[in-house]
Parts: structure tokens; sequence; C-alpha cells
């Protein structure tokens, strides 16, 4: 079978992504990108997440086209092959339907950046991509565009792209931008937000690259 570990990858994300609350039922997708052949091992359509093999994963090349699996792969796979031509320092992507996030997608207001976390994640607000159908090419070509060589967009009325260097960093950076908008939507409720400004988000943003974690 090909890239047989990086299909179980894939498995271990999604149900991450589950057990956290980052979708439900057979919602969101998630994919890879093999370094070395450039294949995307990515979620085949509408199967529940626990009940998947390694088999069920289907390895496209980048253009979308199967190169082995016999399941149907994601509806959005346009999407996850598009960031990875346009992003190729991104080997990870995690799209979700997390409730907070997907919350401020779907209404006409800026997600506000209040959490420091997030701020060293982003550098700056979390952009939001005008609403297209789902598994559109205009769809794909929107939330890409959005993106840009962010780690994280919004996607109107619909649910969050979250990217990595590998799919565990993306599954973080999902986690923190969902963590942030749970923050966000608590904090208006409590008072006046206390809005991040851009000069300390792009500092924060510098301190994680340079201090944060082993390097």
């Amino acid at each position: 079978m090909l890239l047989g570990k990086e299909r179980e990858k894939v498995i271990s994300i999604a149900l991450k992504c589950r057990k956290t609350g980052l979708v439900t039922l057979t919602f969101g997708n998630f994919s890879l990108r093999d370094r070395e052949t450039g294949y995307v091992c990515i979620t085949p359509s509408g199967m529940d997440y626990e009940e998947l093999t390694p088999e069920d994963i289907v390895v496209v090349d980048v253009e979308g086209r199967i190169v082995e699996g016999k399941r149907k792969p994601s509806v959005e796979t346009p999407m996850h092959c598009l960031v990875y031509k346009k992003r190729p320092d991104v080997f990870g992507i995690c799209h979700t339907h997390s409730v907070f996030a997907t919350a401020w997608a779907s209404c006409q207001a800026r997600f506000p950046v209040v959490v420091a976390e997030l701020a060293a994640l982003v550098g700056e607000e979390v952009r939001t991509a005008p609403y297209r159908p789902m598994g559109t090419v205009q769809l794909a070509e929107i939330v890409a565009d959005t993106l840009a060589d962010k780690h994280a967009v919004l996607l109107a009325n619909h649910g969050v792209l979250a990217v990595g260097a590998d799919p565990d960093t993306a599954f973080v950076n999902a986690v923190v931008v969902e963590e942030g908008a749970k923050i966000a939507f608590y904090a208006q409720n409590i008072g006046k937000l206390n809005v991040l400004p851009p000069q300390d988000c792009q500092a924060l943003r510098q301190w994680m690259l340079d201090k944060y974690g082993q390097k």
C-alpha cells in the first residue's frame, strides 16, 4: 500500500479533531502532503472517522487526480490541493467546522485577536474568505488567496482552514484558532474587547518564531 504510515497519520489527526470537538459527525476534512513524492493523502468523503482504515484514505496528486485508493476523496480536495500548490511550506491541512470560529465566520464582524497565543500564531487578525459554495473550485481559489502566507483562515458561513509544516502543527493551529474564537466570544459578552494592536500581534509572532519551543 502506498504511503501507509502517512495514511495512518491522517486518520490520527482526524480522530484528534473529533475528540477535541473541532468536528462533529463526518464534517471537516484532513490531509498531509508527502515530502518525497508530493502526493496528498486525504480523508474520504462522508465516512465516519472512527471507522476509517488506512485503505480508506485516498492518495491524490497535487492536481487532485487519484493515485491510489478505493474511496471517493473529500469534496474539498480541490481546496487542499490548491493550498499545497500555492504554499510550498505547507505539509498538513485541517479543515474543521469548530463551533466558535465558525460562528465568527458566519456573522459580518471581524474576528478580533484578543488572546496572545492566537496573535503569536497569526501575527495579525485571522482573515475571513468570502462565501463560496462547498466543494467548488471557486471556494478553493478564494480560500487559498485569502490565506496567503498565514496559518489559518475563516471560511464565511462554513468553517476554518488551518495549515502547518506538518499535520500536527496544522492541528495545533486549528485548536488555537478555536480557543481564540471562544475567548473572544465570551469576552465581548463580559465587557469591551481589548483587541491586541497590530504591532503587538507582530511582536508576539516574531517572539514565537525566535524563542518558543525546542530549537
